[in-house]
C-alpha cells in the first residue's frame, strides 16, 4: 500500500492527528519537500512526531516513482507531502501509476494553501478561478491564466517558484507581471491593479498585505514561502476585508 499523506504549511504541529496516525502505522516513511516546504519544522522534528525515521526524496525519485511502488507492493509506504495530499500533479501521477501497478492507495488531507490563502485574505474560496504557478523562467501562461480569470471576475492564486533552494518573493512575482504587461499592453495587471501578497501561510505570524501592484513592490515580505493573489470582481465584504491589510 502506498499513503499520500499531506502534512500542513508550517511545521509537524500542522499535521493532522489522522496524519500523524497513518504515518505511524507505515513500514517505510518518504517524504519530498520539492513542491513544498516546511520552514517551521525539520526532518529530525517529523520523525520525532511521528515516532518513525523518515527518508527524504529527491523530485526525480518522486517523479518515477519506482523505488517506492517496488516498496509498496509488500509493505506499507507513506509519503509526506506539504500542505494538502493531492494538488500537486506528481502526486496524482504516483497514485495513477500505484492503480496499474495492483497497488492499493491511501490519501490523507492536509491544510492547503488554498484554503488558508483565501481565508488569511479575506476573499471568498468559491469565487477563485484557475490557479497559476509564476516560473522563474519569462514565461507569459500566468499572465493568461489571470486574464482569463478577470474575463468571469474571478481571483487568482499564484503560487510561487521553488528552485534549487531558491524562494520567489511577492515582489519577483510582480515585477515579471508587470514586465509581461509591459509587452502586450492588455491591461491585466497593472501597476495600480490590485493585489494580494502572503508571506508563511500557516506559522504564527503570516504577513498578509494588500495594495496596488506598486505600493507591494515596496513592501519587505521577509522570509518564504509566499503567494500572490490577483483579486477579480469584488464582494462588499471583501473590500472590506482588503481595506483592512491595506493598513
Amino acid at each position: 500500500m502506498i499513503k499520500i499523506i499531506g502534512i500542513g504549511l508550517w511545521d509537524e504541529r500542522s499535521m493532522t492527528i489522522k496524519a500523524q496516525e497513518e504515518a505511524a502505522d507505515c513500514d517505510i516513511i518518504y517524504a519530498e519537500f520539492y513542491t513544498s516546504k516546511m520552514f517551521g519544522s525539520t526532518l529530525k522534528k517529523l520523525e520525532k512526531k511521528i515516532g518513525k525515521e523518515i527518508q527524504e526524496l529527491s523530485r526525480e525519485e518522486v517523479e518515477s516513482g519506482k523505488e517506492i511502488l517496488k516498496k509498496a507492493k509488500k509493505q506499507k509506504v507513506g509519503l509526506l507531502v506539504g500542505g494538502d495530499a493531492m494538488t500537486a500533479t506528481t502526486h496524482a501521477q504516483l497514485i495513477l501509476d500505484a492503480a496499474k501497478a495492483g497497488v492499493e492507495s491511501k490519501i490523507i488531507h492536509g491544510v492547503s494553501i488554498f484554503s488558508a490563502a483565501a481565508g488569511l485574505s479575506g476573499l471568498q474560496s468559491y469565487k477563485f478561478g484557475k490557479t497559476v504557478s509564476i516560473p522563474f523562467e519569462d514565461l507569459e501562461s500566468p499572465y493568461n491564466v489571470i486574464e482569463e480569470n478577470q474575463s468571469i471576475g474571478a481571483h487568482t492564486l499564484c503560487l510561487l517558484d521553488i528552485r534549487d533552494g531558491k524562494f520567489m518573493t511577492v515582489n519577483e512575482a510582480i515585477r515579471k507581471l508587470l514586465k509581461i504587461e509591459k509587452a502586450r499592453e492588455e491591461n491585466v495587471f497593472m501597476k495600480d491593479s490590485l493585489a494580494v501578497g502572503i508571506a508563511r501561510a500557516g506559522s504564527p505570524k503570516p504577513v498578509v498585505k494588500a495594495g496596488t501592484a506598486e505600493e507591494l513592490l515596496k513592501k519587505n515580505f521577509g522570509e518564504p514561502l509566499h503567494v500572490l493573489i490577483i483579486p477579480g470582481k469584488l464582494h462588499f465584504a471583501e473590500e472590506g476585508a482588503l481595506e483592512l491589510l491595506k493598513k
